[in-house]
């Protein structure tokens, strides 16, 4: 499921709760249905920037670890807040930052969780730094590019690092240099995701006991409906086959589409064939 993180969009999401199974429909799906992270996922790696989802999909990350991946461009969004907000509130574990060894970066991670003008945060939000940091940068020899920045400006930056938890050796780093996400292979990358995952205990989701059992009797309802629908299959398709057409039936359809003249053929075709038993 892929949900934009627009507010209206984000609202929608938020609005709809895990409810189990839904009444009995003759249905080929074994999923259990939920909105959210109930019984779903527990963790959220949030990626600073967009454009890895192909890859990730291509490792079928989200799925081997039951994650939501989120991504914004740039610094995050009011609604990026609040969702992050009301599912800390629903029981997620854990959002892991992923972003760029850079000012930016620091940035988006210091205040991503924290209440500003535009949201306050109601919930503690779980964070957690899987950087870029300088370590990383170093051990795995990451390609840096150059930064041009403003005397001026930098006592300002510098400050801004420091708030954000850059250490010296990291602001001496960036004074003029920077190393983005995109530095890593896509090898790379994914292999320092899945180390993170592992560090920080992230594990396939596993309901309760009664959520298991409850979708176990769901799903043999349903095995049991297919049974019965696949044994009365035979004798509806005998009854349809047998079943007397009045002779005017184009008669019929032409006069409900006269009627109603911006409906399809198909559809007239199942009102006149709906009015046959009445």
């Amino acid at each position: 499921m892929e949900v934009p993180l627009g507010t209206l969009e984000v609202w929608e999401y938020l609005g709809m709760r895990a409810s189990g199974a839904p009444p009995l429909t003759i249905s080929t799906s074994s999923d259990y249905y939920t909105h959210g992270p109930e019984h779903r996922f527990d963790t959220v790696l949030f990626v600073e920037k967009e454009g890895f989802a192909p890859l990730f999909n291509a490792v079928h990350l989200a799925q081997r670890y039951d994650l939501a991946i989120m991504s914004t461009k740039g610094m995050s969004v009011t609604a990026s807040r609040m969702l992050l907000d009301r599912l800390s509130e629903r029981g997620l574990k854990r959002i892991l930052v992923l972003h760029d060894f850079d000012v930016s970066g620091f940035s988006i991670f210091g205040t991503l969780g924290r209440s500003g003008r535009r949201y306050r945060f109601t919930n503690e939000v779980p964070l957690i730094d899987l950087g870029l940091r300088l370590a990383q940068v170093e051990e795995m020899d990451l390609e840096s590019e150059p930064v041009a920045v403003k005397e001026e400006e930098w006592e300002k930056r510098t400050a801004t690092l420091t708030r954000h938890g850059a250490t010296a050796a990291e602001i001496d780093f960036l004074r003029n240099r920077r190393v983005e996400i995109n530095a890593m292979t896509s090898r790379q990358l994914v292999d320092f995701i899945e180390a993170q995952l592992a560090l920080h205990n992230v594990e396939k989701v596993i309901p309760g006991d009664d959520v298991l059992a409850r979708h176990a009797r769901h799903l043999i309802e349903q095995d049991l409906a297919r049974e019965a629908f696949d044994q009365l299959r035979a004798e509806f398709t005998k009854q349809a086959r047998n079943a007397v057409l009045p002779e005017d039936l184009r008669d019929r359809l032409r006069a409900e589409l006269d009627a109603h003249p911006e409906g399809s053929w198909d559809g007239a075709l199942a009102a006149v064939v709906a009015r046959m038993n009445e």
